[in-house]
């Protein structure tokens, strides 16, 4: 019985060891909580749109004017970006189905010389009134305000913006039909101003949104009369003729 108790207890006094080793590992091994953060998405500085609102002038292709959905009674340089949808364009209101909907938005760019000043506009447009073959129909589609991070999304309007500095007197106009919000900066030499001016009421948005540069050689300020020379050039074409069972006017 001695014998059997003596090789109990160097049977137990080999387990406890194990033991031990066993707690100190699940010690070792044990994690602290952790809290991970996810990157922040930057927030969205533009219309939200389906498309590529950015104005990239190297890239487009130059259209005739004749075609384009922004001309001026000067002759200039017209030419067409990537079109855009908005996410209403699939979507219907009251009992009307969404099937047939669509939502065709132009985005063309001119370049002129008005006058004394060299301007560079670009406009999202569409024809609310348009009808195809297949029965669709642009009427839920608006187009937003455009910039959503003013002043700062000026900076990034245009080639003409992007080489601006000493940004300036920024005048927000709001969001109403025929808003116009502005900022003066300089571009080298020139003086210049960036505007957005919003068109007519449409849904939740509007018919056309234009953004434009108007610079003129040397400092003096562009002022509102000579915003007002600029736009009454410049005229949006809201007609689409592409598949356009209905005649313009």
């Amino acid at each position: 019985m001695r014998a059997i108790a003596t090789i109990a207890a160097a049977a137990a006094g080999a387990v406890l060891p194990w033991a031990d080793v066993g707690v100190a590992q699940d010690a070792r091994t044990t994690l602290p909580d952790l809290n991970v953060t996810a990157p922040v998405a930057p927030p969205q500085r533009f219309s939200p749109m389906y498309g590529k609102l950015r104005v990239e002038e190297e890239k487009w292709p130059v259209i005739p004017c004749d075609k384009a959905r922004l001309v001026s009674a000067a002759a200039g340089k017209c030419q067409s970006g990537p079109s855009v949808e908005n996410f209403m364009s699939m979507m219907s209101t009251g009992t009307q189905p969404a099937v047939g909907s669509e939502c065709t938005i132009a985005h063309h760019l001119l370049t002129v010389d008005i006058g004394r000043f060299a301007v560079e506009a670009d406009v999202q447009v569409f024809d609310p009134y348009k009808v195809t073959a297949a029965a669709s129909f642009n009427k839920f589609c608006f187009i937003w305000s455009g910039f959503r991070d003013m002043p700062e999304d000026f900076k990034d309007l245009n080639q003409v913006t992007r080489r601006g500095v000493d940004w300036r007197n920024f005048v927000a106009g709001g969001t109403s039909e025929g808003a116009q919000s502005t900022i003066e900066f300089s571009e080298g030499r020139r003086a210049c101003v960036a505007v957005e001016r919003l068109g007519p009421r449409w849904r939740g948005g509007f018919v056309w949104v234009i953004h434009a540069t108007i610079c003129q050689a040397g400092a003096p300020p562009i002022g509102q009369a000579d915003i007002d020379t600029v736009f009454n050039s410049l005229q949006p074409r809201l007609y689409d003729p592409a598949g356009n069972l209905r005649a313009p006017g």
